[in-house]
Order: structure tokens, then C-alpha cells, then sequence
């Protein structure tokens, strides 16, 4: 028996993200573009599994399914669901998990779309659908500053710009090629849009892939990850803004001052009178200095 579950997360890793540090930022969970995350069986015979935010335990029922459990310790793994996006954790006696077709010893960060091999089931982390794309023939507002990743399948690791848009198939002069027999000539078209990338089916025999739900034609947002031939993946990724020299100063020396505001005043190590003393040594040398020209000045 097979399932898949669908939900909507941040692509495979196996370590939690570190700081953002680079001009691309890997968008992660977003709810509000997001109604419910659910597990899904591939073929629909049971009822999808839903994610809401919080931690959930995957178990085994009395038939031997693999299911939401109440009880932890009956669980050999969970999701943890929350702003960062969607984690799963495993038990550390549990061997034999992939994601994606990569291996899981501990821990890996989830985006939707992403396939899950666990206990002999295969889960599919789904999304809602996509928003449709905009009609042909109307002029799109576009960010040439979008990225496609290759996540899994022979473009693995590359990037792609969008300056210009990009035609995905096996033909020699695709932009982005993927040289198998199965594949389309011309498959899609990915075009720069203002609010993320337009996927555009140009001859597919089966269309593509988005966060688990099949389309042909869609608006993909930065996080989203596209399905070609059940193997091809690739995500969408957006630049992050970067800060001007002069908002950089502007924000160190606002956040220095609020620091500076919150500290009380330290107190003074010596007692009031010790502090007082220069000044009256000071006056005392003045009225001394007085009185020596008065008596000078006054004896002629």
C-alpha cells in the first residue's frame, strides 16, 4: 500500500535554515496563502490527513495504516507545523525513510509537493492549487529578478534567471533541457510575473506539478515547487531586500539608542559629599585668593 501527503511547506533539507545571509531568500510556509496541510493517499483510498499548525504524531492504526496518533510515544515520526515552515522528525530506530528519493536519518525541513517514503507508504505533501494563470495577450507586470532552482533531477543545484522567459523540454534549443525520451519537446514556458513566475503548458502529454496538485497553466509564488515528469523539481525563489548603506546606519543607530534609552543610570561609585568636593576645593582657593587682595590692597 502507497500514500501521499499533501501540504504546503519549504523544500528538503536536513538541517534547520541559518540566518538569511545571501541576495535569494528560500521562502518557507506561508499561511496566508495556505487554507490546510494534508497527507494524502496517492490513489484516494483513505481520507487525507490534515496538518494544522502544531506538532503531529504519524503511528500505525490496528490495520497497520500509517495515520495521525494521539499517543507520542506510539509514533515513529512527526510534522511539526509552524511559521518556518513545515519539519519532520524521526525516530532514531526508524530506517528506511526518504524524502524525495534522498535518505532521512533525523530531521528535514518539507515543501509542498515533496514525496515521502516512510514505514512502506509513500506520503505526498499537497497544497492548495495554484492561482490560474493570467489569459494570453494580456501584458504582465514582471520582477526579471525571479529564480527557478533545480532541486532534484538532472538540473539539481542550478539556477536560472528569468531576464527573459524560459522554455522547458527536450528539444536542443530549449532553455532549460531535459534530454529523455518520455519528455515533451516543448513542455512549458516560464515567464517573469510581478507576484512570482507564469507557468504556460506548451505540449505536454501530462502537464506539470504544483505543491502536489496537477496543473497546466498557473501563477507560481516564490516557495512554490514545480513537478516535471515526477522527477524533475524546481523551486521558486524571490531576491530579498537589501538594505542601503545609509537605512543600515539609520537602523544601527535607532536600535543602539532604544538600547541606550532602556538602560537605567548607573550609579555613581562615590557618595554625594566625595563628588561635591573639587567644587568647594575650587571655591575655597577663590575666597583665599580674595582675601589676599583685599588684605594687600587694603593695608596701603
Amino acid at each position: 500500500m502507497r500514500m501521499r501527503v499533501a501540504a504546503a511547506g519549504a523544500g528538503v533539507v536536513h538541517a534547520p535554515p541559518r540566518a538569511a545571509g545571501c541576495a535569494w531568500r528560500r521562502n518557507l510556509l506561508d499561511f496566508r496563502r495556505v487554507s490546510a496541510l494534508k497527507l494524502r493517499y496517492p490513489n484516494r483510498e483513505h481520507g487525507d490527513l490534515a496538518l494544522k499548525p502544531g506538532v503531529h504524531a504519524i503511528g500505525r492504526d490496528s490495520a497497520g495504516r500509517t495515520v495521525l496518533v494521539d499517543d507520542a510515544d506510539a509514533a515513529i515520526a512527526q510534522f511539526s507545523v509552524d511559521r518556518r515552515g513545515v519539519w519532520l522528525q524521526v525516530r532514531d530506530s526508524l530506517h528506511g525513510l526518504h524524502v524525495n528519493g534522498r535518505p532521512v536519518k533525523r530531521m528535514a525541513m518539507l515543501r509542498p509537493g515533496d514525496a515521502i517514503f516512510i514505514d512502506g507508504v509513500e506520503l505526498l505533501l499537497v497544497a492548495d492549487k495554484p492561482e490560474p494563470a493570467p489569459p494570453f495577450g494580456v501584458e504582465i507586470p514582471a520582477d526579471s529578478r525571479m529564480v527557478v532552482r533545480g532541486v532534484g533531477g538532472v538540473h539539481h543545484g542550478r539556477c536560472y534567471t528569468l531576464e527573459q522567459p524560459k522554455v522547458i523540454g527536450r528539444a536542443g534549443d530549449c532553455d532549460i533541457r531535459i534530454n529523455e525520451p518520455a519528455f515533451a519537446d516543448r513542455h512549458a514556458r516560464l515567464e517573469a510575473h510581478a507576484d512570482g513566475v507564469v507557468l504556460r503548458d506548451v505540449g505536454s502529454l501530462d502537464g506539470s506539478v504544483v505543491n502536489g496538485q496537477p496543473v497546466r497553466h498557473a501563477l507560481l509564488k516564490p516557495g512554490d515547487q514545480l513537478l516535471l515528469d515526477g522527477q524533475h523539481r524546481f523551486v521558486i525563489e524571490a531576491p530579498t531586500r537589501r538594505l542601503s548603506a545609509a537605512d543600515a546606519l539609520q537602523a544601527q543607530l535607532a536600535q543602539e539608542q532604544a538600547a541606550n534609552e532602556d538602560k537605567p543610570t548607573p550609579p555613581s561609585a562615590l557618595p554625594s559629599s566625595v563628588r561635591r568636593m573639587p567644587w568647594l576645593l575650587l571655591a575655597a582657593v577663590v575666597m583665599a585668593g580674595l582675601l589676599g587682595l583685599l588684605l594687600l590692597y587694603g593695608a596701603r
